[in-house]
């Protein structure tokens, strides 16, 4: 009998097809002086780091992907922009995790991963809701029974997903400083309808 996929999470993931040169490092590896604790890791204190004239083309590059996201997942006939707000610097360490989380005021949220070792390193989302009335003991996890799911992720990869999904990283087993660079996004433009009376205008 066939099994139908009804209201799926959508998970966009790419990879950034070159390496950083050498000035985008040295701009990004300026971050890790200025660095603030977080639950379980470090993040950077600038939280604006893609406005850094030197990462011009890196953000080019994560905002093609984010409007290839708003293309195949979203598809709407509304005239906005996607644009991205915030961005910073998160470093986990061996035996350290980033704890769960969600995105507020933003639409989509993004991770860019500078170093990452796809054996070791992982980002983990979580079904929400995640209670559920009965609870079964599975012995063959899949995507409808799963109420937490993974991928393993490495250097150069890419992640859009929704802002209110909620995401974490459990504690890391290597020896090397895993590195990503986290970002939101929100619209500039036109939502809804008028005649509606969803209309709103984004400026």
């Amino acid at each position: 009998m066939p099994i139908n996929q009804i209201f799926p999470e959508p998970i966009h993931v790419s990879k950034l097809a070159r390496a950083l040169t050498k000035e985008e490092l040295r701009a990004i590896n300026k971050h890790k002086k200025k660095t603030h604790k977080n639950i379980g890791n470090t993040t950077s204190n600038e939280n604006y780091v893609l406005e850094n004239k030197t990462l011009k083309n890196l953000k080019k590059d994560l905002n093609d992907r984010i409007l290839d996201y708003v293309d195949k997942v979203i598809c709407t006939d509304n005239s906005i922009v996607p644009y991205i707000t915030q961005s910073w610097i998160n470093y986990t360490e061996r035996n350290q995790f980033h704890h769960r989380h969600s995105h507020s005021n933003s639409h989509i949220s993004g991770v860019f991963y500078i170093l990452a070792d796809q054996k070791i390193d992982f980002i983990k989302f979580y079904k929400t809701p995640a209670h559920d009335p009965i609870r079964t003991n599975t012995f063959k996890p899949n995507i409808f029974n799963s109420v937490t799911w993974q991928f393993p992720v490495q250097t150069g990869d890419v992640f859009l997903f929704r802002s209110s999904l909620e995401h974490g990283v459990e504690r890391t087993k290597g020896t090397t400083t895993r590195i990503s660079l986290s970002f939101n996004v929100f619209f500039k433009g036109t939502l809804g309808s008028k005649a509606g009376l969803t209309e709103l205008i984004l400026k």
